[in-house]
């Protein structure tokens, strides 16, 4: 049961989410589970981010590249990412005795220190099917333990050598795939309420706003100063979630 104290603090933090996608592009969902699962448990913070994450990213996938073109190229990695989703969240929901918010400190650790670094390379194995397959498999399963879309997809989408509006394009299709995936998952398990969904249905508020504000700021500061002070205040919420979860 949702208290109100609870509702403001997450109305907040889906704002703060939805400022961070305006401005950088990401993060929406990592926000939202990584500083909601200080607030209620990782299952409900999934459901809670899931409909802004599905809006928001079907947005983002529209008006970034060409979704036909990236689909083509890069099935077998989105199928992969979300096969096995309910495996990582059957994990969470029955055995939940795990340190999962501690896995997804560490996840948002290397998240934001390797972005931070920003080291990207091309890899040309990475277009190998099995390499892709893996790698989504992988994401898949981190997604349904831990709801951070990220890792490793997000280093395998750069790794590939797409293009600016393409990489946005497909980060979208990763986490509009992965978003519908988990709260089917989670519905499939039993552990939706038409409560949750009203809740979930209403974040998409605060987050829309936060994506206007988020724009604007996008128009007058600098996008890569903004980046770097996000991802080190990331890197941090890392190490906290890693020592108190």
């Amino acid at each position: 049961m949702l208290t109100t104290h609870s509702l403001m603090l997450l109305a907040l933090i889906f704002l703060l989410g939805g400022l961070v996608k305006g401005t950088v592009g990401f993060g929406l969902p990592t926000i939202g589970i990584g500083l909601g699962a200080l607030v209620v448990d990782i299952p409900t913070a999934m459901l809670l981010i899931a409909l802004p994450t599905i809006a928001t990213n079907v947005w983002q996938m529209w008006v970034n590249g060409d979704w036909r073109r990236i689909a083509r190229r890069l099935w077998v990695f989105m199928l992969a990412a979300v096969w096995l989703i309910p495996l990582g969240v059957a994990a969470i929901v029955y055995v939940p005795a795990m340190p999962y918010q501690r896995l997804l400190g560490l996840i948002i650790l290397i998240y934001s220190v390797w972005t931070l670094w920003g080291k990207d390379r091309v890899f040309p194995w990475a277009q190998n099917p099995t390499v892709a397959f893996v790698a989504g498999s992988l994401n898949a399963v981190l997604t349904g333990m831990t709801g951070c879309f990220s890792v490793p997809g997000v280093m395998y989408l750069r790794a590939v050598g797409l293009s600016k509006a393409d990489l946005l394009g497909a980060m979208g299709m990763l986490y509009l795939l992965s978003a519908v995936g988990m709260l089917g998952s989670l519905w499939l398990m039993g552990k939706t309420t038409m409560a949750l969904s009203q809740a979930s249905l209403a974040a998409c508020v605060p987050v829309a706003l936060g994506l206007v504000l988020g724009t604007l700021i996008q128009k007058r500061l600098s996008e890569a100063l903004f980046k770097r002070l996000f991802l080190a205040s990331f890197a941090v919420l890392g190490l906290v979630l890693m020592a108190t979860g």
